[in-house]
């Protein structure tokens, strides 16, 4: 047979074997995860363990609490509502406690009419007795309750209490028709407490649960468990139980990551609770002794036997010695091999240690014998590094007088770099003089042939208005700038953006048009040309002298630099970095010597 996957024939034993591979790979990868998360759990049980004085301590100080406000207390509702508080501290704690403030409870509730409350006292007491294997006591306790006072919150505890009583004697009692009969009994006060209750009680989710257990319905168990779980396990005494309940289920369904995580978490959420009576921890210690962990199961049931001796009761020692005996002895056999491999490494380190010494004594004597070929060594070195001392000196003096004559070289190439910058400038500059010369020759010529004739002609009046006219001079002086603005950008195309660096944003300048300088720019340019007294720049641009002065001064406050360094900058503007530099290294005496 053969089935389309994906657009593909597959067939389909190959798609059994590949769906089988993936569930087994993620199957797999689950486990792992669940070790590890048990795994997690055991380094937190640790470490509450050290920690766990605090624990009980806390637990304690809420008991004082509860002690001082009792002695002080006169009012009887009051006085029953501590001492049943401080049976809800105690029954984790100490049996012997509990049953005697549970029994104090009823007795004051007796004592104020309170019947319903009495009897749920008693009931409560009876599953004390039963939990700590006093099950003759629970028998005495339980015919004492008056049924007829029982409330719907005492009667399924009066019920659960029966249950769990008959459930105790069948399980410790050696008489096979005996056990059958007081199983039976369990079984009949259980249902008549399922018969009374709604799913949305713990004790119908517990006796559930345990029915499902008991039945080998142990996926049901956990339906029941999950639901327990929703409505208590918020709270961490109760917490604690249903997690036990939960480790029974997952053993029992052969899944040992889940079952280790939830007897673990059992085990933590005890000692943070300061609970002593705890079957978790030792059934932890009993898993780790299993599974090879000595160590750490000796530390555990050491924990389990203490905290039993606290709660003080028969059945839970009894319960926790065969373990703690075999514990013990196999931990006290491996403390035994132990030493003997310590004693055996103690002898070893000891011949290593002989060993050691003898060869010591041999290198001292080749270290005598060294020393003294170290020594010539040595003075040879010592004549050796002053020789290298005084070649080092020489070396020193030589490259001083290299770094002189090339500090030296640096500054006439740069002398003779600005010189070919002022001889190029002054070329360019004495070709734009003759030719403007030679063009205001033509000029005038033209002009005294236009006189001439005028003269002649007897046109004086239109001599006199040609003359008298200001444009003449006005044309002249445009042409002029215009001629030197063109010749200025052509030799330093770059002047107008490098002298705008020197600026702060907000006062550079912006020309309209790139092959024009205004005023302001036009001043520094003659300054760049190495024209930089005032009063000859007005002669040149037909300005007053006052007039050249504040545009200098404008422009130098929005400088970047200090107002005596811009001009010295603006005058570098165009020049090779290396003439730059040597012009500024003359300006400062040259290089530093070291």
């Amino acid at each position: 047979m053969v089935v389309v996957f994906y657009g593909k024939a597959m067939p389909l034993t190959h798609m059994i074997k590949n769906t089988i591979s993936i569930l087994l790979m993620l199957l797999a990868v689950a486990q792992a995860a669940a070790v590890e998360k048990a795994d997690s759990v055991y380094r937190l049980i640790d470490k509450a363990m050290a920690g766990a004085d605090a624990y009980f301590e806390r637990r304690e100080a809420r008991i004082d609490g509860l002690k001082s406000r009792l002695q002080g207390s006169r009012e009887p509702a009051r006085r029953y509502a501590l001492e049943f508080s401080l049976y809800e501290e105690y029954r984790g704690l100490s049996n012997d406690s509990a049953l005697a403030y549970i029994e104090r409870a009823a007795a004051t509730a007796a004592a104020r009419g309170d019947k319903a409350s009495a009897a749920k006292c008693m009931a409560l007491e009876a599953c004390q007795c039963s939990m700590s294997g006093l099950y003759a006591e629970a028998l005495v306790v339980l015919g004492r309750i008056d049924l007829q006072s029982l409330d719907s919150v005492g009667l399924p505890l009066y019920y659960h209490a029966r249950s769990d009583l008959y459930a105790g004697i069948a399980a410790h009692t050696a008489v096979p028709s005996m056990k059958s009969g007081y199983a039976g009994l369990s079984s009949a006060y259980e249902d008549s407490l399922l018969a009374v209750t709604g799913e949305d009680d713990a004790l119908y989710l517990q006796h559930m649960e345990k029915r499902m257990f008991a039945a080998g319905d142990y996926y049901g168990a956990l339906r029941y468990n999950e639901k327990w779980m929703r409505l208590r396990g918020h709270v961490p005494t109760e917490f604690a139980v249903i997690a036990f309940y939960r480790y029974l289920d997952y053993k029992m369904l052969g899944n040992e990551a889940e079952w280790t995580y939830w007897l673990a978490m059992s085990a933590l959420a005890d000692i943070r609770n300061g609970t002593t009576d705890q079957a978790s921890m030792w059934e932890l210690a009993q898993h780790m002794y299993t599974t090879g962990d000595y160590e750490r199961a000796n530390r555990y049931i050491d924990f389990a036997g203490a905290c039993v001796r606290k709660f003080h009761t028969a059945l839970r020692s009894y319960q926790v010695l065969p373990v703690l005996s075999v514990i013990s002895k196999k931990y006290q056999a491996d403390m035994a091999s132990t030493n003997r491999m310590l004693y055996v490494a103690l002898v070893a380190a000891s011949v290593f240690a002989l060993t050691v010494l003898c060869f010591a004594a041999y290198l001292v004597r080749q270290r005598r014998r060294l020393a003294a070929a170290q020594a010539s060594l040595r003075e040879g070195n010592e004549r050796l590094t002053k020789l290298n001392g005084e070649m080092q000196k020489a070396m020193r003096e030589l490259d001083l007088s290299n770094r002189r004559l090339t500090a030296t070289g640096e500054r006439l190439n740069a002398a003779v770099a600005g010189l070919d910058e002022s001889n190029r400038v002054k070329e360019k500059y004495i070709g734009l003089f003759l030719r403007q010369c030679s063009s205001y020759i033509e000029r005038m010529d033209h002009m005294r042939r236009d006189v001439l004739a005028m003269v002649k002609a007897k046109r004086y009046g239109e001599l006199y208005d040609m003359v008298k006219k200001h444009g003449f001079r006005d044309k002249e002086q445009e042409e002029l700038f215009e001629i030197f603005d063109s010749t200025f950008i052509r030799l330093f195309p770059t002047f107008v953006d490098e002298f705008n660096q020197l600026l702060r944003p907000e006062c550079r300048i912006a020309l309209a048009d790139q092959s024009k300088l205004n005023t302001g720019v036009r001043i520094f340019a003659l300054i760049r040309l190495g024209i930089d007294d005032s009063s000859k720049i007005a002669e040149f641009l037909h300005y007053s002298v006052n007039t050249i002065y504040n545009y200098r001064a404008r422009i130098k406050n929005g400088a970047m630099v200090s107002r005596d360094e811009f001009e010295d900058m603006v005058r570098s503007i165009g020049l090779p970095r290396r003439v730059a530099k040597g012009c500024s290294d003359t300006t400062d005496g040259g290089p530093s010597e070291e």
